[in-house]
């Protein structure tokens, strides 16, 4: 967005992108309830815009709008899909009714199971879903890690859930 020396945009779309910034900002703080939000997604718009330069300059008032947008859809998706500590506490409070050794077993079983799964996938679905599921990263950052869209994080993640939850309706045979 700037140019060597650092002091000046570049080009039409940075110069449109940084005097629009103050603006789109309060919007997806407005839209996210917060500040620290608004400031990565205000990022990832510029990313896009930058990557989609051509498309971007035939209008880039109405393709800033609606990159915004997609965005906060976006983190909207992934919050959701995520358990907060008050449902992981539900969850382990729920009372079990087979007794605690068997219990255990069971745990133990599909958790192999489950690593198993996660072992199998193909490496790079892999990595994504570790780094989102298991360490809570956003999607966007997985991307730009991987050169992938954040579409593909989320269809990776699908799929290695949806591989992950057959496993577990047909575990691994012991062995």
């Amino acid at each position: 967005m700037r140019n060597d020396d650092d002091t000046a945009p570049t080009g039409p779309l940075a110069r449109f992108f940084v005097e629009q910034l103050p603006r789109l900002r309060r919007r997806l703080a407005r839209r996210t309830g917060s500040i620290e939000m608004a400031e990565d997604l205000a990022h990832d718009a510029w990313l896009r815009l930058e990557r989609n330069a051509a498309a971007a300059l035939q209008a880039p008032g109405p393709y800033l709008h609606r990159t915004a947008e997609n965005l906060v859809i976006d983190e909207a998706r992934r919050r959701s899909r995520r358990l907060g500590t008050v449902e992981i506490a539900d969850i382990m409070s729920v009372p079990a009714d087979l007794p605690e050794p068997e219990r255990a077993v069971i745990a133990r079983d599909e958790l192999r199971t489950v690593l198993a799964a996660i072992a199998e996938l193909p490496e790079r679905r892999r990595a994504v879903f570790i780094a989102a599921r298991l360490r809570g990263e956003r999607y966007s950052i997985i991307a730009a890690r991987h050169g992938i869209t954040t579409r593909t994080v989320e269809n990776d993640v699908r799929r290695a859930l949806d591989h992950c939850a057959a496993r577990l309706q047909h575990p691994l045979p012991r062995g």
